[in-house]
């Protein structure tokens, strides 16, 4: 399993160079994936909470306008509520904790459980959240933290798509989860440009400071490309940064890429991508001392 694998080599490997622990990793299951026990249990014995990002579909975003598993839960088709449950049983049955990351960047044009899918109608997806979170509760599952996480901009960028639109309420969330992502400049037809971590994250906090400041904030996902600008300096840069805003408790880096249709890396988020990203987060993980 790549989850497993990254466990087992990748990410000892990292940590090797880094000379650093990585305290949070990060995991991905669908719908009809369930729970990755053996996953799970491995990282909690290797001392690390895993960031599990469960999403409703089928697809993996691919086909977004088929059958989609969000529509059928709000619906209460039979099947789908036991589904859900199953996967909250197999939950409590870990026994340990873990983040939970539900649904993330609904407010996005890319996941089949979006509003841009569901009829444009974000109760939509706070309903499905509340059940599945009633279930949870149902089967007795009281060790795991969920995260609310938007995208830092919305896709398509109109009122009704805001981001809050989606917010289940504060009884139903225990984190704020925020995602920027310094995307490059690849896509040039998509008037993508270089943002600075700082960039990003100063307007991530004018957006959502005074809605959610009593609530801890963890970025799910962030990273940084190489084409368009100095990766290295932007490493730098958000070591320099990332501390003036203490609501941030957790920061993960996803170490992948985004590929064109032709296979090209159009968003080299790699950590290790260079000896020079590799000394610059060491740097930075070190800079306080060992």
């Amino acid at each position: 399993h790549v989850m497993e694998q990254g466990l087992d080599q990748k990410i000892p490997e990292l940590e090797k160079k880094l000379n650093y622990q990585f305290g949070v990793v990060l995991g991905y299951v669908h719908y009809n994936g369930g729970i990755p026990a053996l996953f799970m249990r491995k990282a909690w014995e290797q001392g690390k909470m895993v960031e599990l990002t469960y999403q409703l579909t089928e697809n993996n975003n691919e086909n977004l306008f088929a059958n989609s598993v969000a529509m059928r839960l709000y619906r209460k088709d039979p099947a789908t509520l036991e589904r859900i449950r199953q996967f909250a049983r197999d939950a409590k049955a870990l026994e340990h904790p873990f983040l939970f990351r539900l649904c993330n960047e609904m407010n996005s044009d890319w996941t089949s459980y979006s509003g841009v899918v569901n009829l444009s109608d974000p109760q939509l997806y706070i309903a499905v959240w509340q059940r599945i979170y009633r279930i949870f509760r149902e089967e007795g599952v009281d060790n795991c933290l969920w995260i609310y996480n938007p995208n830092d901009r919305n896709a398509p960028p109109s009122k009704w798509n805001d981001s809050l639109a989606y917010y289940p309420g504060n009884e139903y969330v225990h984190l704020l989860g925020v995602t920027g992502y310094n995307n490059g400049t690849y896509y040039a037809q998509w008037a993508e440009e270089w943002r600075e971590f700082d960039t990003i994250y100063d307007a991530i906090q004018a957006q959502y400071g005074d809605v959610f400041g009593r609530f801890p904030w963890i970025i799910t996902e962030f990273a940084s490309s190489s084409i368009g600008g100095d990766k290295v300096a932007w490493i730098d840069n958000m070591f320099e940064t990332i501390g003036g805003y203490p609501n941030i408790k957790i920061a993960v880096w996803f170490s992948g890429a985004d590929y064109d249709v032709d296979g090209t890396p159009a968003r080299p988020y790699w950590l290790d991508e260079t000896p020079d990203t590799l000394d610059a987060f060491r740097r930075g993980l070190h800079a306080g001392g060992p």
